[in-house]
């Protein structure tokens, strides 16, 4: 009788193991699938500034792909950090394992009490080839090989909202972000990227026209503030 018992105790043990054992397996294998989807596939991000208002207000969450790092005009895209340090191969390395684990929320590089270091989403604006000017905080483009000027708004497709903030009579546009400035052509992988807030954003007003090295992926959805759920 105890032998018997102590056989159907030693058979339950080992079910109960394997039984813990695939739990724990499932576990592993669906973080490490998800973890594998947020870094390559689609990741979240929050808009912690004002800068894309009023169509991206602060603390808004969006989902951005790396997948597609070729824009089109009118296109959000993801900007890599605008720093000018350079960051050896296991830094880079050690941010990127930061990352996937964690599905894009933390960075070993990019850090709030470092300004310029965080990825920022800005839209662009200007294409390769395209001659440009900005009069008022409004841009007007002359694609390459076009004869006449239209403004942003003409050209993009896709309706967006911009934040003019009105300026005192006789505000100079030259003082701070710059609401006007003259004539300029982008070259072969040169891009013009504007924040819709025009009044207080850092785009290529400061850094100039940014090259396609500096897109980190493109903004697809924003999904809250729930009245803010869109598709892009």
């Amino acid at each position: 009788m105890n032998k018997k018992i102590f056989e159907f105790s030693y058979q339950a043990k080992k079910v109960y193991r394997r039984n813990v054992l695939k739990i724990v397996y499932s576990i592993i294998l669906f973080y490490a699938v998800l973890n594998l989807i947020l870094a390559y596939l689609v990741y979240p991000l929050r808009q912690t500034s004002i800068s894309m208002i009023p169509d991206f207000t602060d603390n808004s969450w969006l989902l951005a792909t790396p997948l597609d790092k070729t824009p089109e005009r009118g296109d959000i895209m993801v900007i890599k950090n605008m720093t000018v340090k350079s960051y050896s191969k296991w830094e880079r390395f050690l941010d990127q394992v930061v990352r996937t684990f964690t599905a894009q929320q933390l960075s070993y590089i990019a850090k709030s009490d470092f300004p310029g270091t965080r990825q920022k989403i800005r839209r662009v604006i200007g294409m390769p080839g395209d001659t440009i000017y900005m009069r008022d905080y409004v841009t007007y483009i002359k694609p390459a090989g076009e004869k006449h000027y239209l403004t942003e708004f003409e050209l993009i497709e896709r309706p967006y909202n911009v934040t003019f903030l009105s300026t005192p009579t006789g505000w100079d546009t030259e003082i701070g972000v710059k609401g006007s400035f003259e004539e300029i052509t982008l070259g072969p992988d040169e891009y013009f990227v504007l924040g819709d807030n025009r009044k207080t954003c850092d785009d290529s007003r400061l850094w100039d026209a940014i090259n396609s090295d500096h897109f980190d992926g493109r903004v697809i959805l924003s999904y809250f503030p729930f009245s803010k759920f869109k598709f892009y």
